[in-house]
């Protein structure tokens, strides 16, 4: 068994070298910008779903735990 220190240079690197591999098989269509209606829609999902008590929290496009607490 052996031990290795990860320094954040060392992750931040690997996690941009797995980036570029994976979006390497991936179709290019996936990776374009957004239009500005989805931008907005995106945005705006974040601001309908704030709670009383605090943010939802929720994952985008899935339903509300919290039901009507929503604005």
């Amino acid at each position: 068994m052996g031990y290795k220190a990860v320094y954040p240079e060392e992750a931040i690197n690997g996690h941009r070298a797995f980036i570029a591999r994976r979006r390497e098989l991936r179709p290019s269509k996936e990776y374009r910008s957004p239009t500005e209606e989805e931008w907005e829609e995106f945005l705006g999902h974040f601001k309908r779903r704030k709670v009383a008590l605090g943010d939802c929290g929720r994952a985008y496009g899935t339903s509300c735990a919290h039901e009507h607490s929503c604005f």
